[in-house]
């Protein structure tokens, strides 16, 4: 498996657990937020034996649970290997995704505990070609909300970074539509962009990072609606945090 970086212990990536985060090497979209850009490279970081991982794991005293991140994880041939490991050693394992790949995310369910799944904007060709200068077909990330909503067992996160710049309040209200009329009962996390070293100091005057009101005046409509799902506000005021009635 081709890792790019490694986090030994972060209480930031699953929400209230101690986790080890593996950075995966390679993706599919090119998003000009992205703050893993170094990750974009299939061959960024070096190549671990599905050994090496579960050794570095095991000698990892400090955490409850696993995260695998990128770049995007179900590019990754071993990915499944290294899924039935973790469910071997009966450690929670959450993967984050792009929703490309549905195929792979389908034969992983049975393996893992959550899927946090990013819905950058709203599902059509063009907004996701603007937002991930992509050419990725809509309906594989589609495909993939269905088959991680309709599991049993697996912990479900949809998540959306605004970035003031690519999407509007209106965008946001489309995805909304989306999870209402497909029935989700995971959690929605609307993030905050922040600007970091790894996306690059031509973008840093490029993108706005949307204030804490803001983002909260987009989720309030919802608040009062007899949703499914929950919501979370996730930024650097507050952290992460669930936004009730």
């Amino acid at each position: 498996m081709q890792i790019g970086g490694i986090i030994d212990i972060s209480t930031k990536d699953i929400p209230n657990r101690a986790s080890m985060v593996f950075f995966t090497a390679g993706c599919n979209f090119n998003c000009s937020f992205c703050h893993n850009k170094k990750l974009l490279h299939k061959n960024a970081g070096r190549n671990y034996k599905i050994d090496e991982v579960i050794s570095l794991i095991k000698n990892n005293v400090l955490i409850n649970s696993i995260s695998i991140t990128g770049g995007e994880p179900t590019l990754q041939k071993d990915l499944l290997d290294l899924c039935e490991e973790l469910q071997n050693l009966q450690i929670y394992t959450s993967i984050d995704t792009n929703g490309t790949n549905p195929k792979m995310l389908k034969k992983m369910l049975p393996h893992v505990d959550r899927v946090a799944l990013d819905i950058k904007s709203p599902l059509t060709k063009e907004m996701l070609r603007k937002v991930t200068n992509s050419n990725i077909d809509p309906r594989t990330i589609i495909e993939s909300f269905g088959v991680v909503n309709q599991a049993d067992n697996v912990d479900f996160e949809v998540r959306t970074t605004y970035v003031e710049n690519l999407l509007r309040s209106e965008d946001l209200d489309e995805i909304m539509k989306f999870l209402m009329r497909n029935n989700f009962r995971g959690d929605y996390v609307l993030q905050q962009y922040q600007y970091s070293e790894g996306i690059g100091e031509e973008f840093m005057n490029k993108f706005k990072k949307p204030e804490h009101e803001f983002l909260l005046d987009i989720l309030r409509p919802y608040q009062d609606l007899y949703l499914d799902f929950n919501l979370f506000l996730r930024d650097d005021l507050i952290g992460y945090s669930e936004i009730g009635p």
